[in-house]
């Protein structure tokens, strides 16, 4: 699994104009699953994304988790994490998952980071949204559970 974890004053999905998810203070992460991926593998990744702690403390320091400052999560799917671009300048997703496993590790990912604490919400698989966000900071940290 490889994560793009966004800290956001707010975000919203929207999928043909409808309003699908909308947070608040949090983490906008965008996931995608490759191949090799399966429940066990992507667990650590996981972890890591719901622990992080770059939310600021009382002295503006990245201290904090979302669960620390009460923040929100939207947790969107993106099978072009995994684009390869080492062979021209069109990205190859050979390494992406494939729609049906990726759909059903999605969602077995949202299930997870709610029973972790965090509150969660998502995204439409496969669907074509949409996501305005007032990102902070900036503060972009990528998970990749090969690396860990």
């Amino acid at each position: 699994m490889r994560a793009i974890c966004s800290v956001v004053k707010n975000a919203a999905l929207r999928v043909e104009g409808e309003l699908i998810s909308e947070i608040g203070k949090g983490m906008l992460v965008f996931c995608g699953f490759s191949e090799q991926d399966n429940k066990e593998s992507i667990e650590k990744a996981l972890k890591k994304v719901a622990g992080l702690r770059v939310m600021d403390d009382a002295e503006g320091k990245l201290n904090c988790s979302l669960a620390d400052v009460g923040g929100e999560m939207l947790f969107v799917s993106n099978f072009t994490l995994y684009g390869d671009v080492s062979k021209g300048f069109r990205p190859s997703f050979i390494q992406s998952m494939k729609y049906e496993p990726a759909q059903e590790l999605y969602t077995y990912a949202l299930g997870r980071l709610g029973e972790m604490g965090v509150k969660v919400k998502g995204g439409v698989f496969g669907g074509d949204m949409k996501i305005e966000a007032l990102h902070d900071g900036p503060i972009n940290i990528i998970i990749d559970s090969e690396a860990l």
